[in-house]
């Protein structure tokens, strides 16, 4: 564990610093899951996850929950209008724990972020919220010229001061020949196994997700149990229903029974009441 201050002056303890990240480029692939509540921050600190990737609304209750593990927080597109909202965002998520902040806006403010002295991440190939530019929801990076155009974008972001890039949905190839030519931190989501850091969401992972998109891969099933409990919930609200109105609900298990001897007593006094 590495000693750390926040940028609110609170002392921490994390797992991985920026520095220790950017120093193990190249080395053993490391992991990195989504969290959005404490349930989910809480069990990727015990998994041993090394990354969580969270919204920025979100860090008080999965900061408490994971207190050791290095977070990014991401400042959603549609949170942060104004460019002083980016900045309060980012020093607001900084100051609150976070170890990174996360944007898909222009170069421009992963610049103005930047110059705080932030790890930034910005987002390079298929960006889903920007889809619209590429022609919709595809791979990025199957020519040559795009994947050049890929290579550019890293270079862009390093010239901006990014320190680390998340990376969707490009050819393994593309993205295991870039990361041997830039110094950030790439974190691969449906880019194969060339990046840094493999990145899932968690929903996926436990299989929450009923049509889950081609490069995740489910270690359970999540959704089939979730679905299973809602009909057993739904079969059991029936008995309930049925129990009741056939009389057999509440039984004498359930029922609190009275002293006969105090039983009757109470009835003869209730007896004689007007």
């Amino acid at each position: 564990m590495k000693k750390i201050y926040t940028y609110g002056g609170e002392f921490g303890l994390r797992n991985w610093t920026a520095a220790d990240l950017a120093a193990h480029k190249g080395g053993a692939k490391l992991t990195q899951v989504t969290a959005v509540n404490g349930e989910e921050a809480a069990a990727a600190e015990a998994a041993g996850i090394d990354m969580i990737s969270i919204i920025a609304d979100d860090l008080a209750v999965t900061r408490a929950a994971a207190p050791h593990t290095f977070i990014t927080a991401a400042l959603q597109l549609t949170d942060y209008y104004q460019e002083d909202a980016v900045i309060n965002g980012a020093f607001k998520a900084m100051e609150g724990g976070a170890d990174a902040v996360y944007t898909i806006r222009n170069l421009e403010m992963v610049s103005k972020l930047a110059s705080f002295d932030m790890p930034v991440m910005g987002h390079a190939g298929l960006i889903p919220r920007k889809s619209t530019w590429i022609g919709g929801l595809r791979a990025f990076g199957r020519t040559a010229e795009e994947a050049m155009e890929l290579y550019r974008q890293f270079k862009r972001l390093e010239d901006a001061g990014a320190w680390a890039v998340e990376v969707e949905v490009v050819p393994t190839e593309v993205l295991a020949a870039i990361n041997m030519k830039t110094k950030l931190v790439t974190t691969s989501i449906g880019a194969g196994s060339g990046g840094d850091v493999m990145f899932l969401f968690t929903d996926d992972i436990v299989g929450e997700t009923e049509n889950p998109p081609r490069h995740v891969r489910s270690y359970r099933n999540f959704f089939e149990i979730r679905e299973q409990m809602r009909r057993e919930r739904i079969a059991a609200l029936k008995e309930f229903r049925a129990d009741v109105e056939e009389g057999a609900f509440p039984g004498i298990a359930e029922s609190v029974e009275m002293n006969a001897v105090e039983l009757d007593k109470f009835l003869e006094e209730l007896d004689k009441q007007p």
